[in-house]
């Protein structure tokens, strides 16, 4: 049985949490806690649905090895995210087959498998137009093709539970309904779909959005364009990048005031080149800049090429930008998520959940992780670093 002591998220009040065997037995009030746990707050793990690689690794590329992956989860655990969903983008199909099929292999690893529910296809069933594409080669963008599809999840042993689609597309709505019977996740995404496309792509049961306010070209019609329906169609959730680049403040205000803190879920949308020094790399035979300040473009078309930030960075800019509570924001990378792919075992402090949790405290009014704990174990602290503590 361990115990951990701290401010409970939620409501700022002390509680004491019971763990046994991973899971979380018993939540009890506390007058006051021990000297050496105030000031912590408890919060569950963050959960990321968008992550495209991290420290050099890039799940689209065909070398992800076991040992790679793991660099990757002990990363991130460091920034408070125990769960997330590798995302891998548009790609030619032998691509795909391998890239998947080595994330299913790597997930089979019994530390990574607990941080890997699941993956995220995003592309190659996209719009092909400029801005709208944003980073992904237009060569490799295609149709919604269902019977190529499932040759792609099979390499990755049925794992996809998330795809991002343009539904414009020929075939887009068919393919959607699909996806839904099979249970997958459908977000609509990279798209230049007008609103009656947008209605029947929910109608046939499309849920969420990816990244809302990016994938989209700069100039648009003031009327007509994607932001405005999905804003309005209470059916759809929308995921958001609030690293502070990829959307104003008053944009990130205005979506959560449209969508409501219930249908907001904060992703990270973090490529390979996030945690690596700033400088110009190679990326796939362009050329790509990191900045300073954590900005990744394409440096001969100027777009964004995903993002460098992890999710904590939202959680902190959301309150800034917003005035939102830690609470909200916190459940904004938790709870939201795991409502949308239906997981009951994560994302939430109650009883009979995963003992994923985050210690922080707040420091000039931002979360600073202090201690990532992952079925009960810490796997990461910030006070202190053995060996039995792999980071």
């Amino acid at each position: 049985m361990k115990k951990i002591e701290a401010l409970l998220y939620s409501n700022e009040k002390p509680v004491s949490i019971e763990i046994d065997n991973g899971y979380i037995t018993g939540i009890n009030s506390l007058d006051n806690f021990s000297e050496e746990s105030n000031g912590f707050y408890v919060a569950p793990g963050l959960f990321d649905n968008q992550l495209n690689g991290y420290l050099g690794v890039d799940f689209t590329e065909t070398t992800l090895t076991t040992e790679k992956m793991l660099m990757v989860v002990r990363g991130l655990r460091k920034t408070g995210t125990t769960t997330f969903l590798p995302t891998i983008i548009t790609a030619p199909n032998d691509v795909l087959l391998k890239a998947f099929a080595n994330l299913a292999e790597a997930s089979k690893h019994q530390e990574i498998s607990m941080s890997i529910p699941g993956f995220h296809l995003e592309g190659p069933y996209i719009s092909p137009e400029y801005g709208y594409r944003g980073a992904h080669t237009t060569e490799d963008i295609r149709l919604p093709n269902w019977d190529e599809f499932q040759k792609i999840n099979e390499a990755a042993e049925g794992k996809i539970i998330h795809i991002t689609v343009a539904p414009e597309l020929d075939g887009a709505i068919e393919f959607i309904k699909k996806c839904v019977e099979n249970n997958i996740v459908v977000a609509l995404g990279h798209h230049n779909a007008s609103s009656e496309i947008i209605k029947k792509a929910v109608d046939a049961g499309a849920s969420t959005v990816t990244h809302l306010g990016n994938g989209c070209a700069n100039t648009i019609n003031r009327f007509e364009n994607p932001f405005w329906s999905q804003l309005a169609e209470d059916r759809l959730m929308a995921s958001i990048i609030v690293d502070g680049f990829h959307l104003k403040p008053n944009q990130v205000k205005v979506f959560l005031r449209a969508k409501g803190k219930e249908r907001i879920i904060l992703t990270s949308d973090i490529t390979k080149l996030a945690g690596l020094p700033a400088g110009i790399y190679e990326w796939d035979g362009k050329e790509v800049e990191l900045t300073p300040e954590g900005i990744i473009n394409l440096v001969e078309e100027q777009c964004f090429a995903g993002a460098s930030l992890p999710l904590i960075h939202g959680v902190n800019n959301i309150m800034k930008f917003t005035g939102c509570s830690i609470t909200d924001a916190i459940d904004m990378a938790t709870k939201n998520p795991t409502k949308l792919y239906s997981f009951n075992n994560i994302g939430e402090i109650a009883k009979n959940k995963r003992a994923d949790l985050i210690l922080f405290t707040i420091e000039n009014n931002r979360v600073v992780i202090k201690e990532t704990i992952v079925k009960g174990e810490t796997v990461f602290s910030s006070d202190f670093i053995n060996e039995n503590i792999p980071i």
